[in-house]
């Protein structure tokens, strides 16, 4: 479970369940239930990268890539 990761902000997790399924992501902040990210390569209509907020059952903890 990604809770017992203590994910802490700036982690890298991938989207494990929903619409953003498989994308990748830093930690923004932590919430009880939640957390928000910002996606890597997953922009929205202003071309910025986008942000969301992700169910702590719904992610994993990744390394970071090098």
């Amino acid at each position: 479970m990604a809770e017992e990761t203590k994910i802490q902000n700036l982690h890298r997790v991938i989207v494990t369940k929903g619409e953003f399924k498989d994308k990748k992501a830093h930690v923004i902040n932590i919430y009880d239930n939640t957390i928000s990210v910002e996606f890597d390569d997953y922009t929205g209509r202003d071309d910025e990268l986008q942000r969301t907020v992700i169910k702590h059952d719904d992610y994993e903890k990744i390394e970071d890539e090098v």
